[in-house]
């Protein structure tokens, strides 16, 4: 049967690039998500139009803005009539839209649509999802960088499978201008999109809840600031949480889609964290 993946912000960057690859090498369904609808048509033709004559694989749009209740809700009805036209369900959710860096926004926008966001989607299409789907939500390696500098205290608070909604809340207000916060809240939101990432696992051990980095690749989120990576090298561990069998739930990857921590940074190559406690 067919795989039939949702993956947001797919309208450009990674996002594309997954979509793309998702519907070409592996032949899915691809549900590309996009904050804008021109933007998304377009993509998705860019897609539908270059697609191979042996692939079986398809692409539609979806207009969903993450950090919109009510986009996130019209999003849902709108892939739910499509599956049960076809009698499926989803059979993965790839959180992929995010801002800041170079973006220009503030720090509100970017913890509503990096943590907040995710959060919005996965309650919203949990019902359509298999009961063994998979939940991919793209980090970053400014997670790491920021849990790096906080005190030993929240360091742990931030690396324990035991972290609550509520603890994340709350540090998502009080990490804010902190002295680890030197992204304008993108590492931080990074850091606790993991932290939801481990909470989603605890709350639902059937999935499979993973969170990746990219790594450094160009986009127009990181125009200027000296990444050489295509958006196509940035898809591997996403890939790799979607399609292959994982040792563990709710774990980080690091770009080379080997398990990482999150409270310091792990270079593609290194050894694979071994799941220490802070």
């Amino acid at each position: 049967m067919t795989q039939r993946i949702l993956v947001t912000g797919g309208n450009a960057g990674i996002g594309f690039a997954l979509c793309k690859q998702l519907t070409y090498d592996h032949g899915c369904h691809v549900y590309l998500g996009s904050r804008s609808m021109e933007k998304g048509t377009a993509a998705a033709k860019t897609i539908m139009d270059g697609l191979p004559a042996s692939c079986k694989g398809t692409c539609e749009v979806v207009q969903l803005d993450t950090s919109s209740d009510a986009s996130v809700a019209s999003a849902v009805a709108a892939v739910k009539g499509s599956l049960e036209v076809e009698g499926s369900q989803l059979y993965a959710v790839v959180n992929n839209a995010g801002t800041g860096l170079n973006h220009g926004v503030g720090p509100e926008e970017v913890l509503n649509t990096n943590l907040f966001g995710p959060k919005r989607v996965v309650e919203g299409f949990l019902p359509l999802l298999d009961k063994s789907g998979r939940i991919v939500n793209m980090g970053s390696g400014a997670g790491p960088m920021y849990v790096a500098k906080c005190s030993p205290d929240v360091k742990k608070m931030l690396c324990s499978p035991e972290i609550t909604w509520e603890q994340i809340l709350e540090h998502s207000k009080s990490g804010l201008g902190s002295a680890a916060d030197g992204m304008g809240g993108y590492g931080l939101s990074k850091a606790l999109l993991h932290c939801y990432t481990m909470l989603l696992a605890k709350q639902h051990p059937d999935l499979v809840v993973s969170c990746c980095s990219p790594g450094f690749i160009d986009t127009a989120m990181t125009k200027g600031f000296g990444a050489s990576k295509t958006p196509e090298e940035g898809t591997v561990s996403a890939r790799h949480c979607l399609f292959q069998k994982l040792d563990g739930n709710g774990w980080y990857y690091g770009s080379d889609a080997v398990r990482s921590p999150l409270h310091f940074m792990r270079n593609p190559g290194e050894p694979p964290y071994n799941g220490e406690p802070v």
